[in-house]
């Protein structure tokens, strides 16, 4: 069967011979089902109208309802040529949905409607309800949901893009939750139309989406033609396993007689419906234009066929919206004209303000286009009866006459924003030639997409002003800046060389900034200070950013940081506050790796600018460097901010970037019972970000997590994992065999251990720009341990910088306990053990794990008094249920001639046991001694609040401590 799109110059259409006449239903053709004239012919709801021929389409649509509201979300595409009844069967869907008790939201894409638009359209309502916009869930995508809806975001962060992630992957978030908070319990119909004129960004969201909604109370339908430009990235959506893909097919003889005798209201004759049948070409559309003109005509549908021979038929829809057109006064046409031009999305008062229409004369053509149904009203708006019958409008005018109009339109229309108006404008101006206008709109608002991080549509908007071949080198500035941001470096560069010779004055300034910063991404930093010094701005602080930012990635942070020093200066010369924030970064960065209190203070002072000019994305990475120079305390206050200033800006980028510290620290500190669902978490959400170079560290951290639980099968699985991930950081390949080495300690295995470490370390020392990670600390106390050549690896720890960090400070000085305790030097050995507790206090776990090989060389070699320190370690493993940790102290103890008893009342020490304190309340004991809040404990626990007060209650009353500064002296000594 011909499926291809309908051209209105060769669709069969039927004349209407009597257009002057009154359109009321009249004669024979009357009937209780007719609509009323002011409506139109077309029904007003899926409800009220018979679907014919499309019962495989409702089924499956039925089926994916019913699936969706059940919790197992689906897609479905109806594609098909226009007039087909893609539109009618989208209609169909929502109205079942709305049955069912879904909430539907439907939006609608136009042309040149900008970016998001159909997205927009369907979301706007709930997004500006306030009740919702504080949902918690949405917190963290307020911002990506601004991008569609710019009102939605605070105007705090509402400049506040997240250049990590891809923009379509954090709307795609941001509507999926959405989706889902306005479907709670019920499920979500989301309901996108007309999508061949959606923009490339939309349909990436689009794509996206369908992926995620699989397991959810929520369903996707969308319709399209298939035509360009946007039919490979349709037929791509269509091929993903979530897709339903539906293609109706044209109406058989017997379907379209069906069709036309429900339009009609009563039974057809023979003659007539085999008249409807030859002329319509089995297109639902033409069925019902055809039928709504022999309804016009007045002819008798009983009537001989000798009858209907009689009327005209012209050959095309053009023809028949011709005639329609001619039966309206002059200045009514004009109006229809005008609006065929300028679409009617943008308003009825812009078409009439276009035609130089009053008030009267508008709603009196309205009401005319009405009635001979060129126009029909749908969901309180007024707009063409099909896009095929502007198609047909447009067709009839001159092209001087078209672009008379457009020009006048574009007049109107371009206000120097970035509004639908000024998109409108530009696609005006480009249709009639004047290429150059059109031209500057279009960077315009391909910097705004830019801006707003919608890559694909800024893409295609750039696209468009090259091919108008002017104003190449603002075009380019701006193209290089896209490629930069998607990660294609060498297209950026070879799109500046092409013109940075044209180049002048500031355009040649700004070209030479974004190709510098380019080569710094892609890892040319020779060639990015080149550009700079091309620029020839030797004060502008900008290019001084460039210059340290090349240094310190060539591992040069020494002049790095006098470069840095010397962008601050001018950038506090020149009062330009952003420079000021990112000089001051590099500057803390280069501090950090020698002059930690100085790198704080650079942190602290970017912070403080970031701030007060606005610049969230600078604020929150400041933060999250003074909190990596302040991680020698488990919870680092900026570390707290920084993650809360992330979460509300919806910089999610950053926020997985800041819960791998979150996870590297709780892992240190309180081990895998706190550390791995941190971990796992932060897995989970740079997963759905596609941020595989996060999601490999957040994997290896969730390895080291099992590391520390004694899993050695669960290691490998996650490790197989992480160092399988696209774009995987070396300290992934590094951190490898470093996990392996804290499995084998927890197991036993030292030699292992030491091994494992020094393939590890080995992989670390051969980076200038490692961070002094707590790895490094284990690895020289298992070399010392074993006597694998200590002196070798004291000599690489002295010269770095790992001993800067507090927990390697506490293993270097348990090497040195080990190494006295070898030499008989006892008073020294325990002064070093007392030293290094005191240095690894604020981490309790990672003090018992590095203490465990310290009382294995103890109890094998026989010097000091490990019995002490394992029982109190021990009751702290059983306490926390790091039961593998726990086996190797009992395994000790009985080495050393003190076994102990394990029973089911083995984690509670005796003399809370002997006062009635059961397990769990022991466990709360612990975090209370710890100083940890009510609240805290809960979290810690997975408790209510309620439920802590109650046991902390009990404490005090089985213990006869008078508050909780007394109740923690009954905690044991490792928690106090």
């Amino acid at each position: 069967m011909d499926t291809d799109t309908p051209d209105p110059d060769t669709s069969p259409a039927v004349s209407l011979t009597t257009a002057t006449k009154s359109f009321a239903p009249h004669g024979p053709w009357t009937s209780s089902r007719s609509p009323s004239p002011e409506a139109g012919h077309r029904p007003s709801s899926a409800a009220e109208a018979t679907i014919v021929g499309r019962a495989e389409e409702l089924a499956a649509i039925q089926e994916l309802i019913e699936a969706s509201a059940a919790g197992h979300g689906a897609a479905v595409m109806i594609v098909g040529e226009a007039g087909i009844g893609k539109s009618r069967l989208l209609a169909e869907a929502s109205a079942r949905a709305s049955a069912a008790g879904m909430e539907v939201l439907a939006g609608r894409a136009v042309p040149g409607g900008g970016t998001y638009r159909a997205l927009a359209t369907a979301l706007v309502g709930r997004l500006r309800d306030a009740v919702l916009a504080g949902d918690a869930e949405l917190r963290p995508y307020r911002a990506a949901l601004g991008r569609i809806i710019p009102d939605f975001v605070s105007n705090d962060y509402a400049d506040s893009a997240d250049t990590m992630v891809d923009p379509a992957v954090m709307v795609g978030e941001g509507v999926l939750r959405l989706l889902r908070v306005v479907g709670a319990g019920r499920g979500c119909l989301l309901v996108l139309d007309d999508l061949h004129w959606a923009d490339p960004d939309t349909l990436a969201v689009l794509e996206y989406l369908v992926d995620q909604v699989v397991d959810q109370q929520i369903m996707i339908c969308g319709t399209a033609r298939e035509e360009p430009p946007t039919a490979d990235q349709i037929e791509r959506i269509g091929r993903r396993p979530t897709v339903r893909m539906l293609r109706p097919a044209r109406l058989d003889a017997a379907q379209v007689t069906e069709l036309a005798r429900d339009r009609a209201g009563m039974p057809l004759a023979p003659a007539t419906a085999s008249f409807v049948v030859e002329r319509c070409d089995g297109l639902p559309l033409l069925v019902e234009e055809l039928t709504a003109g022999l309804r016009e005509t007045g002819v008798d549908p009983t009537a001989p066929r000798e009858a209907l021979n009689d009327i005209a038929v012209p050959p095309t829809l053009r023809a028949l919206v011709g005639e329609r057109m001619a039966a309206m006064a002059e200045e009514h046409r004009r109006l229809l004209h005008v609006a065929a031009v300028v679409g009617v999305d943008l308003g009825w008062d812009v078409v009439a303000s276009v035609a130089q229409a009053d008030e009267s004369v508008l709603l009196a053509g309205l009401r005319a286009a009405t009635r001979v149904h060129l126009l029909r009203t749908e969901a309180d708006e007024l707009t063409w009866r099909h896009s095929l019958t502007r198609e047909a409008v447009l067709a009839g005018l001159l092209p001087p006459e078209r672009a008379a109009m457009a020009r006048r339109a574009a007049e109107l229309l371009d206000g120097g924003g970035v509004g639908e108006a000024d998109v409108r404008a530009a696609e005006l101006l480009a249709a009639v030639g004047e290429h150059d206008r059109a031209g500057r709109i279009l960077l315009r608002l391909a910097r705004h997409d830019l801006a707003r991080g919608a890559l694909r549509s800024a893409r295609a908007l750039l696209a468009r002003v090259e091919a108008a071949g002017a104003i190449r080198v603002a075009w380019a500035i701006e193209q290089v800046r896209l490629l930069t941001l998607a990660g294609e470096v060498e297209a950026a560069l070879r799109t500046g060389e092409q013109v940075i010779d044209t180049a002048t004055g500031d355009e040649h300034v700004e070209l030479c900034l974004q190709l510098a910063r380019s080569c710094v991404v892609g890892g040319r930093r020779a060639a990015a200070i080149e550009y700079a010094e091309r620029a020839d701005r030797p004060h502008d602080p900008r290019f001084a950013i460039v210059r340290a930012d090349a240094a310190y990635g060539e591992g040069d942070p020494q002049r790095a940081g006098a470069l840095a020093a010397d962008a601050v200066r001018e950038a506090e010369r020149s009062g330009d506050g952003e420079s000021l924030a990112g000089a001051l970064l590099v500057q803390g960065r280069c501090l950090a790796q020698r002059d930690a209190a100085a790198a704080r203070a650079a942190f602290g002072r970017a912070v403080q600018v970031a701030a007060m000019r606005g610049l969230t994305p600078l604020r929150v990475a400041a933060l999250f460097h003074l909190a990596a120079v302040q991680r020698g305390q488990p919870d680092p206050p900026a570390l707290v901010e920084a993650r809360e200033i992330a979460e509300s800006a919806g910089l999610l980028g950053q926020l997985a970037s800041i819960d791998l510290l979150v996870a590297d620290l709780a892992l240190v500190a309180h081990g895998p019972r706190v550390g791995e669902p941190v971990a796992r978490s932060c897995a989970e959400l740079s997963a759905r970000l596609r941020l595989t170079s996060v999601q490999a560290v957040a994997e290896l951290f969730v390895a080291a997590a099992r590391a520390g639980a004694g899993d050695r099968d669960g290691v490998e699985r996650w490790l197989r994992r992480a160092g399988a991930r696209p774009n995987a950081p070396w300290e992934v390949r590094a951190g490898l065999d470093l996990v392996r080495a804290i499995c084998s300690v927890v197991t036993g295995d030292l030699p292992g251990a030491a091994t494992q470490a020094d393939d590890g370390a080995a992989i670390l020392a051969g980076h200038a720009s490692a961070a002094p990670t707590h790895w490094w600390g284990l690895w020289l106390l298992l070399r010392e341990v074993t006597g694998h050549e200590p002196q070798e690896a004291r000599a690489v720890f002295q010269h770095a910088r790992m001993g800067r960090r507090r927990v390697n400070r506490g293993a270097l000085l348990y090497a040195d306990a080990v190494a006295a305790g070898r030499d008989g030097r006892a008073k020294e050995a325990a002064q070093a053990l007392a030293r290094g507790d005191g240095a690894l206090k604020a981490h309790p776990w990672w003090h018992r794990l590095l203490r465990l090989p310290v009382w294995t060389a103890a109890v094998t070699e026989g010097w000091g008094d490990p019995i002490p320190g394992l029982r109190a370690d021990l009751a702290c493993h059983e306490l926390n249920g790091d039961e593998a940790l726990a086996r190797q102290c009992r395994d000790l103890l009985r080495k050393a001639g003190a076994p102990s008893r394990r029973n089911r009342g083995a984690s509670v020490p005796p003399r809370l046991r002997a006062a009635g304190v059961t397990a769990r309340e022991a466990e709360v004991l612990a975090l209370v001694a710890e100083g940890l809040g009510n609240p805290q404990i809960a979290a810690r626990l997975h408790l209510s609040v309620r439920t802590v007060e109650t046991h902390v209650s009990r404490l005090l009353a089985k213990t006869g401590a008078a508050d909780r500064t007394q109740l923690r002296t009954y905690a044991p000594h490792e928690h106090q």
